[in-house]
């Protein structure tokens, strides 16, 4: 009914939040940074992996995922969670740090 919904709703909330913060307590960054327009290259790549982890663990669709990211649109998701995927295939020091970072999202 419409209160499960609801309580679903938050639990997604709950599950955005927490990638966030725990992915930027990871790269040392503030959180608020995630979902501003900065290009900096930490900054860039915490995002890019924040949005990985959400698309991963949370049902929400690219465009909503776009909208907990500083309203970014959903082309921008894709290429993030993209971008992601390849540096995991490329990049042995990055796929740990993916691998160390997931064992945080992987529900007990």
């Amino acid at each position: 009914g419409a209160l499960r919904h609801i309580i679903e709703e938050v639990e997604a909330e709950v599950n955005v939040d927490f990638i966030q913060k725990t992915v930027a307590d990871y790269f040392s960054i503030p959180v608020a940074l995630l979902k501003e327009k900065t290009r900096k290259k930490e900054v860039v790549t915490a995002r890019q992996v924040a949005m990985y982890f959400t698309k991963e663990h949370t049902t929400h669709s690219l465009k909503t995922i776009g909208y907990h990211f500083g309203g970014r649109d959903h082309a921008t998701v894709i290429h993030s969670v993209q971008t992601v995927s390849d540096m995991i295939d490329s990049d042995k020091k990055f796929r740990d740090q993916i691998g160390e970072l997931r064992k945080k999202f992987v529900q007990k």
